[in-house]
């Protein structure tokens, strides 16, 4: 996943024309200039299915044929999946070299030409061209085969754990009001004992007409194992004094019954979810390495390589990084020198799987145990938590390259040898 500035410009120069295109739901507009910037057709509209893609193609290979050319360099922003269907049609044709620019640079450079604020579609397709030419583009990732697969599931997955939050954010809301001291007992609300109170006796005044050994003798009927006697005495006792409202509590119990079939639902379907994700993984070929390393799950490696896709095509882990969005940049200006803080330039969902990843591992894995606690307790350049957590990432990030590009499986001597770990210790 080279993206050097030489190799931009080479692929600049072995271009005959550029085309920029805005991308929209239903019709795009397209712009063509020479890589010296000037414009040799006034922007053009296509419709976003195939007819409209042959129609760009035909109409960039008429102008090839009239100038005596052979390639074109085409590129767009990455917004929205719009822009995917026409990517992945263009790619197909060999003389065309397709691209993608940073929207935030589109939108910063669409005055730079007439001084003006304007937006619209015919004037960005000639900004993106124009920024094709100065090399200000990447080569897009646009995953097939298994890693299209993980890319999917992996999506899937962070998408019903946010509704699973969601669902979890208004049960509480709900209890807040009704029954404000039940948090304070079951600070996990989804618990096997709290789900099976809240289907039977959600509030305080149910609590009490049920009774505290009839609820005793259902929790242990119906949990069995894994439930505390102590928690539903707890929240016995909290009922006869609770301050929740007792108004309009039939709705009230309707919300929360729906609130609950929701949230199995969702647990249901994150475990199906899982299980794909764990047999596309297998498919990887990365699967036994990266589940050797110690403070790694299947999920998290599984999301890990749905984001990241062929670890392979990346030329060092400092790419990974960069590509989440973790490099570190600096905000200084003149004499004044700032803290060094993450771009988050990148992928968040890549950012959220590493952060979870090296939370864990910081845990359970003795190594990165070791090199955490270094880096917040050494005497010169003492890292705050939140740093080391990132600078951990990076060492993570590291171990995962090697070991999947290698193929091989973790080993801690590899990692730190005896030296270095006692050095840590001593540190």
């Amino acid at each position: 996943m080279t993206n050097s500035q030489d190799l931009k410009f080479n692929a600049i120069e072995n271009t005959d024309v550029i085309v920029g295109i805005d991308i929209a739901k239903n019709v795009h507009w397209a712009g063509i200039i020479l890589p010296n910037g000037k414009e040799i057709k006034k922007s053009f509209s296509f419709h976003n299915n195939k007819k409209g893609f042959e129609s760009l193609v035909e109409t960039v290979k008429n102008i090839l044929t009239m100038l005596n050319f052979e390639k074109a360099i085409i590129g767009m922003e990455p917004t929205g999946h719009y822009w995917k269907s026409c990517a992945r049609y263009l790619q197909k044709i060999d003389w065309i070299h397709v691209v993608t620019v940073n929207p935030k640079k589109v939108k910063d450079s669409k005055e730079l030409d007439d001084n003006c604020q304007t937006k619209n579609d015919k004037k960005d397709c000639i900004t993106i061209a124009r920024l094709i030419k100065d090399a200000r583009f990447f080569e897009p990732y646009l995953p097939e085969g298994v890693w299209a697969e993980l890319r999917n599931l992996s999506n899937t997955r962070a998408e019903l754990v946010r509704k699973q939050n969601a669902v979890k954010n208004r049960l509480i809301a709900t209890m807040d009001e009704y029954f404000p001291e039940y948090t304070k007992v079951f600070k996990k609300i989804l618990s096997r004992t709290s789900e099976e109170i809240l289907k039977k006796c959600p509030f305080p005044e149910d609590i009490k007409n049920f009774g505290k050994e009839e609820l005793l003798k259902h929790i242990k009927e119906t949990v069995k194992r894994g439930y505390s006697k102590k928690q539903v005495e707890k929240i016995y006792e909290l009922a006869e004094e609770s301050i929740g409202t007792n108004q309009g509590t039939y709705g009230a119990k309707f919300q929360i019954r729906m609130y609950i079939e929701e949230a199995e639902m969702l647990t249901r379907q994150i475990k199906m979810v899982e299980q794909e994700l764990e047999l596309q993984l297998k498919e990887t070929g990365y699967y036994e390495s990266l589940i050797s390393i110690q403070g790694i799950g299947i999920v998290s490696a599984s999301m890990f390589v749905g984001e990241v896709g062929e670890i392979n095509r990346f030329d060092s882990y400092e790419q990974i990084r960069r590509y989440a969005g973790l490099n570190l940049v600096e905000n200084s200006s003149g004499t004044h020198k700032g803290k060094s803080t993450i771009s988050k330039r990148g992928r968040s969902l890549l950012r959220s799987i590493l952060y979870k990843m090296a939370f864990t591992m910081v845990s359970t894995n003795k190594e990165i145990k070791e090199l955490y606690k270094y880096l917040t307790t050494r005497k010169d350049n003492q890292l705050k938590k939140k740093q080391a957590l990132v600078a951990v990432i990076g060492k993570i990030l590291q171990i995962i390259y090697a070991v999947t590009t290698k193929n091989e499986e973790y080993k801690a001597t590899r990692v730190f040898t005896q030296n270095r770990l006692e050095q840590l210790k001593v540190a």
